[in-house]
C-alpha cells in the first residue's frame, strides 16, 4: 500500500493509521506525508516546501512493539526545500514504480492546492485497475467546495472509494493543533 497525505498523515492520525493497516499483517506499506501539501504537491516533484515531512516504512513481517513507533524511512521536521525521497527520483510515477502498490489510500483535501485530476491521471497512468481510497477533510471554511472537487476528480477515475472524515471527527478549526491522542486514533480506526 502506498499511502500520500499531508501534515495530519506526518503527525498522530498517520502514526496510528500506519500502525491499524501494519497490525492486519497483509500489508507493505509506504506512506508519505508532507505538512502543508495539498493533491498538487504530489503532481510535481515531491518536496519539503513548507513544514517538514515523514516518510514511514513496514513491511508485513516487520515485529513492531506496541511503544515503539512506525519506522521511520526519510523525514524533516523544518522546511529544507530538498526533494523527498530522492533515492527513487522524488516524483509519484517513480514512487508507483519502485513500490508498485496494489493500492493507494490518499489523505489530501485540508489543504486547499488543488490538482486532484492530475493526481489521479498519475496513479491511472501506473495502473488504470488501481484501487485507491481518498480520505477527505474535515468541517471546516469551504468544505463543500472542498468535497466537490475530490468528488469531481474522482468521477473521471471510477477505481476509488470517498471516505468522509467530517462524518467520523467532525473538524479540527477547535485549535490550531492536529489531531493527537485518542481522537487521532479514532479517526485512524475508523478510516
Amino acid at each position: 500500500i502506498l499511502i500520500l497525505g499531508d501534515s495530519h498523515m506526518m503527525g498522530h492520525f498517520g502514526e496510528f493509521f500506519h500502525r491499524k493497516l501494519h497490525e492486519s499483517g497483509k500489508y507493505d506499506i509506504l506512506s508519505i506525508g508532507i505538512g502543508g501539501a495539498g493533491s498538487k504537491h504530489y503532481t510535481q516533484r515531491m518536496t519539503n516546501f513548507c513544514c517538514g515531512y515523514k516518510v514511514r516504512m513496514t513491511c508485513c513481517t516487520d515485529q513492531i512493539c506496541q511503544q515503539c513507533t512506525i519506522p521511520i524511512f526519510e523525514r524533516s521536521n523544518t522546511v529544507t526545500q530538498k526533494p523527498i525521497l530522492r533515492n527513487v527520483g522524488s516524483k509519484l510515477i517513480q514512487v508507483l514504480h519502485f513500490w508498485q502498490p496494489d493500492a493507494v489510500i490518499i489523505a489530501l483535501g485540508s489543504n486547499y492546492t488543488n490538482a486532484h485530476q492530475e493526481l489521479l491521471s498519475i496513479l491511472y497512468e501506473y495502473n488504470s485497475r488501481l484501487p485507491y481510497v481518498w480520505v477527505g477533510p474535515f468541517k471546516r471554511k469551504n468544505v463543500a467546495a472542498r468535497y466537490m472537487a475530490i468528488e469531481k476528480g474522482m468521477a473521471t477515475h471510477p477505481n476509488g472509494f470517498l471516505v468522509r472524515s467530517d462524518d467520523i471527527v467532525g473538524h479540527d478549526t477547535l485549535t490550531s493543533a492536529h489531531f493527537t491522542g485518542k481522537t487521532a486514533k479514532t479517526w485512524a480506526n475508523e478510516v
